[in-house]
């Protein structure tokens, strides 16, 4: 399947899962809470609710949101609903939010928030330690080459270039084992014998 289907399944997925939940708990989405649940926001406004402006001596905080508070609330109580009613329903949880997630759409976030976990490979956390190994061992060769003698500005200007580039690769790296790990989720959640969002 194409990554544009897969979304619309996911999408649909979740927020059937939340309204089917507002409704049992007996206080159904608003029209309000509906609108935000099918049109999330792509960015925070987090950061234009704040006056930076250095005279200024009040910090404003921004006000709760309510409504997106609520649609994480439900969402989550759908998923331990779903979990504590047949335990292989996190197939179905964990699909929507690899490719939610894989797609960078905002319902990702709420899916976090709602404490929807991904499985990731046992190998995951040596992959993070190595990467934090190389940057350590780069960082030191650095140090301990400038140590010796003076260097021309031609010599730092070629190390420079190539710890930036290594930071660089690590961060792009790092991007593609994760795209690759989001679709080898949801590849595993699809095969799942109890995988029921695509019908």
């Amino acid at each position: 399947m194409n990554r544009a289907a897969d979304l619309d399944i996911a999408l649909g997925f979740v927020t059937g899962r939340i309204e089917e939940e507002a409704t049992r708990s007996g206080e159904p989405l608003s029209d309000e809470q509906r609108f935000l649940l099918n049109h999330l926001p792509k960015d925070s406004l987090l950061p234009q609710a704040y006056d930076t402006a250095p005279e200024s001596p009040v910090v404003l905080l921004p006000p709760r949101d309510a409504t997106y508070e609520r649609l994480c609330a439900v969402a989550k109580a759908a998923y331990h609903n779903d979990l504590r009613m047949n335990s292989a329903s996190a197939l179905d949880w964990e699909f929507a939010a690899a490719v939610s997630k894989l797609n960078r759409h905002p319902m990702s976030w709420l899916l976090q928030w709602a404490s929807v976990k991904q499985r990731r490979p046992w190998w995951d956390r040596w992959l993070l330690i190595l990467a934090g190994l190389l940057f350590i061992f780069s960082t030191t060769g650095v140090m301990l080459l400038a140590g010796s003698e003076p260097w021309t500005r031609f010599q730092w200007i070629a190390v420079g270039t190539a710890y930036i580039a290594i930071l660089v690769l690590l961060y792009f790296v790092s991007r593609r084992i994760e795209e690759w790990q989001l679709r080898q989720n949801i590849e595993r959640c699809r095969r799942g014998p109890t995988f029921t969002a695509i019908t």
